[in-house]
């Protein structure tokens, strides 16, 4: 059986499941290692396969043979090598795989069946490439922040919340001022720098619990939590001072908080839009 399944930075997904369960390649089709497998339904019962998966594997796999160490090596064609190593620490000179150049589970002591090391790397590669894909749908690939479609999920979350309990949070829309003439006149390639640069300032201007989107073309949007007036100003100023040297990205803000100015997640939007546009001087009909 083949899982496919649509990326945005990839043309396709597959796997072949029977490689990650007939780990020795001999086509009998039997489940080998069955607790590996065992893990990842145990994980996807309580949550998403993603890179905690791989680390879990990683520790029982440690546990089961005795490993002082352990690490497992994967490729992917968009991001190239990627290793996790026992207890997530970082690849050093002593590590198992310091001189890995392919793909591959290393240990030590090297006592691992290569029957186990074939399942557990396949199925590690399969976690990998599930996590990578659910990033690539709900991610801008130019700004690797959150895209329209998960944005507008999050907003509904959070105006459920606010909702239900009071809890204030603020919808925080920008627009890039002039941005279409700094790309009609330097090229589309210094545009997507800008928008890189933009995206990589809002990341470091916003707090853990925070939301960033890019909702197509100059247009971000931010969902504050647990923030009204002088939060967003302090937001606002963190990211002017982030882009003091890219003069040339200026930007105008609309603003709506919850639950002050609604809970119903388009009436936030429409006031943000239309507090945005009174900044800029055009009036919404």
């Amino acid at each position: 059986m083949t899982l496919v399944g649509d990326m945005a930075d990839r043309d396709i997904v597959e796997i072949d499941i029977e490689s990650a369960v007939d780990g020795d390649g001999n086509g009998d089709g039997k489940l080998h290692e069955p607790w590996v497998f065992l893990t990842m339904l145990d994980q996807m019962s309580t949550s998403e396969v993603n890179i905690g998966f791989i680390y879990s594997v990683i520790d029982l796999l440690a546990r089961r043979y005795q490993l002082s160490d352990a690490v497992v090596v994967l490729r992917d064609e968009a991001l190239g090598t990627q290793a996790f190593r026992l207890g997530q620490k970082s690849l050093d000179g002593d590590s198992p795989a310091a001189d890995a150049t392919s793909p591959g589970v290393f240990c030590e002591p090297d006592c691992v069946p290569h029957v186990v090391r074939d399942v557990v790397r396949n199925v590690c590669q399969l976690a990998l490439t599930l996590h990578l894909a659910r990033h690539s749908a709900d991610h801008d690939p130019l700004t690797n922040i959150a895209n329209r479609r998960s944005f507008d999920a999050a907003l509904r979350n959070a105006s459920v919340q606010s909702a239900r309990y009071g809890w204030a949070f603020t919808l925080v829309l920008i627009d890039l001022d002039g941005f279409k003439a700094v790309n009609d006149k330097l090229g589309h390639a210094v545009g997507d720098d800008m928008l890189r640069s933009f995206g990589w300032a809002l990341r470091r201007s916003v707090r853990s619990g925070d939301t960033t989107a890019r909702m197509g073309g100059d247009e971000f949007a931010i969902i504050l939590a647990n923030a009204e007036g002088t939060e967003v100003l302090a937001f606002t100023e963190r990211l002017r001072a982030l882009l003091v040297s890219l003069p040339e990205l200026d930007f105008s803000v609309g603003t709506a908080t919850s639950p002050a100015d609604s809970t119903d997640p388009a009436e936030l939007y429409r006031i943000a839009d239309a507090r945005l546009y009174e900044k800029k001087g055009i009036v919404l009909r």
